[in-house]
Parts: structure tokens; sequence; C-alpha cells
């Protein structure tokens, strides 16, 4: 199957624009350099247009044309407190004329900095659940409350398209990738990316329909077992998208060593890769989701993955607001030593 009969069956899925697509695909010559490694290209999806960008917003173009959410006014969503998802849902739901209510977990904190910061900037109503058992219970509260005032809620977590639109997103931009790359007569041998399963079930549907490449997910979080997980997504979107092609969990390679000490703290090797990106290329990333995906690409390559002919693609799905959140990180007047293992 070609790029061209991959998006013809996309664009039969329902969508509302939202993003400034296609996003850019720069190579990285200074950090090829540095890591004395691969062609390195980065996916600019940090670049999608919409408060401060970043791969929701790929996914909210399906997110919010499913039926529910489109004839909704308003929006409600459980999510974490420095969530990415929560910035872009209320800027994309500004931008359709719909109201959004944020619940998210943990307590209110005493500066409110980075994603937290620019919810409220955006104008989303925000509350802070102390537990999941209770957050559930004030999604609840908060659609009969709006539908006792005339409204039409949807909690956007239930519909189906919440996963597969993921899937389908990140499909569609692995043709962006594959296009780009042909238009300059080169092939990824590699493609990169920060996942919990669901973008990378896009990538790996992308790459069974395609073919010529790998894929690779580092995991930034470890509650979720992401082959299967992934597997499952991929499956649903192939349904959706017409496609009898069989997904099994054998297909997902991701690495979870990159992690660290938990979910949304950044780890050393993240920081370092922030440091490295942003001190070669000028290209800002975050430490919780892209710094760890990037420390785990930077240790493929020096471990020699990768010759230095090959084609390695790096997706960065945004997070930026994040390095103000952990502001403390970047506070070093040394320039670094870039060509080592450490900054």
């Amino acid at each position: 199957m070609t790029a061209k009969d991959i998006r013809a069956r996309i664009a039969k899925v329902p969508r509302v624009s939202l993003a400034c697509l296609p996003t850019p695909l720069q190579e990285a010559k200074q950090l090829s350099k540095v890591l004395g490694g691969p062609r390195i290209f980065v996916k600019r999806d940090d670049l999608t247009g919409v408060a401060f960008g970043g791969n929701k917003t790929r996914n909210l173009e399906f997110r919010l044309a499913a039926d529910k959410a489109s004839a909704a006014d308003t929006i409600v969503m459980e999510l974490d407190q420095q969530s990415n998802s929560a910035r872009q849902t209320v800027g994309c739901c500004n931008r359709l004329g719909k109201g959004t209510i944020l619940i998210l977990e943990g307590s209110a904190p005493e500066n409110i900095q980075g994603n937290l910061l620019v919810d409220h900037l955006l104008g989303a109503e925000v509350r802070f659940a102390s537990s999941r058992s209770e957050q559930k219970r004030m999604s609840q509260e908060a659609v009969e409350r709006e539908r006792a005032a005339g409204r039409a809620p949807c909690l956007l977590n239930d519909i189906p398209m919440f996963d597969e639109g993921s899937a389908i997103a990140y499909l569609e931009c692995t043709c962006e990738i594959v296009e780009a790359l042909e238009a300059q007569s080169l092939a990824p041998e590699c493609i990169y990316m920060s996942s919990s399963g669901k973008g990378q079930a896009g990538l790996v549907l992308a790459q069974q329909l395609l073919g010529g490449f790998q894929v690779r997910g580092i995991t930034a979080t470890n509650e979720f077992d992401i082959p299967p997980r992934g597997a499952e997504i991929a499956n649903r979107a192939a349904r959706t998208l017409g496609l009898d092609l069989p997904v099994s969990p054998a297909l997902f390679f991701n690495d979870d060593s990159f992690v660290g000490e938990n979910y949304g703290i950044p780890s050393e090797a993240g920081n370092e890769a922030v440091r490295l990106f942003a001190r070669t290329e000028g290209i800002v990333l975050d430490p919780v989701y892209t710094g760890k995906a990037a420390a785990g690409m930077i240790e493929h390559i020096r471990r020699g993955d990768f010759n230095s002919k090959d084609i390695v693609v790096f997706v960065h799905t945004g997070g930026t607001p994040a390095i103000f959140t952990h502001n403390h990180l970047w506070l070093d007047n040394h320039s670094g030593n870039l060509g080592g293992k450490t900054l």
C-alpha cells in the first residue's frame, strides 16, 4: 500500500481541521555530528499550532469529530495535573467554540506553572481530585451539572476514538515522514517516538503497510504493558480504516529502561538529552516525555545500533511547557561536554 492509498482511507474518517500540517521534518546535523552517528531528522510535532503544539492536536482532530464530542458544547476531561493533552484540548475546544472542564488528579499547587498555567490562560474550568475514584465522581457530577443547566456535555475520555484517533493520527504522521524523505531520495531506517502505546500503534500500522523501517517506542511510564495495549489499539484503528491487517504484540518494540525514578519525574539521562538537543539544534524538548525518548535514541546510537548512512527520525511530540515547571534543572552556567556522556 502507498502513502496515497493510506491517506484515502483516513480521509473517510470524520475529522475537524485543527493542526498545522504537515509539520516540518528537519535534519539535525549538529546533533548527528556530536553523536558521531547516523543522519538524524526531527519530526516537529511540537509545531502543530495550538497552545504550544504537540501530538495531541493531531489526535484531537479525530477525537473532537466523534459523534458525541462533535455535538457537545462542553468537553469534560480527566487528566494529570501537568497534562499536555489537557492544554491542547482546551486550545482546540476554544477554536471550535466549546467550553472545557478539566478534572485534574492531585492537589492544587501553590505555584501554578507549566501546562497548568496555560490551562488557566486558555480559560478552562479547572478542578482538582485527590484520587482516580474522586476524579471519576467529579467528572460525572460535572456532566450532570452541565446537562441540568441546559448544555450538552461530553466526557471525552469515554469515547472510542480517544485511543483510535492517536493511532490514525500517527499513521498519517508516518506517511508525512516517508513522503518528505522520499522527496530527498531518502528512506528511514528507524523512527523513534515517546509512546505509551497509542501513537506507536499508528507507526506500527504504517510499518506494516509501507514497510522498510523499524519503529522504536520509548515509554515514560511503567503503567502499561505496551505491546498488547498497542496491538489492541492498532487493530481497532485498522478496522476503522477498513484494513484486513492483524497486528500482533510481537511487532511492538518499546524500551522501558528510560522511565527513571517514576513517571513525571525527570531523569539524568533525559535531562542530558534535553540539553543536548537545545545546545546543538536549538530544539527544546521536555524532561517528562520527549527528553526520555531522546535519551533512549541517543543511547542506542552510542552503542552502535546504526551506521553513518542510516536515517533515524525522532518524532518530537511536544510538551515544551514542562521545562518551566522544572526550571531549576536548566540553571547551570557551563557549556558542557557535548561529545561525552554528560553535559
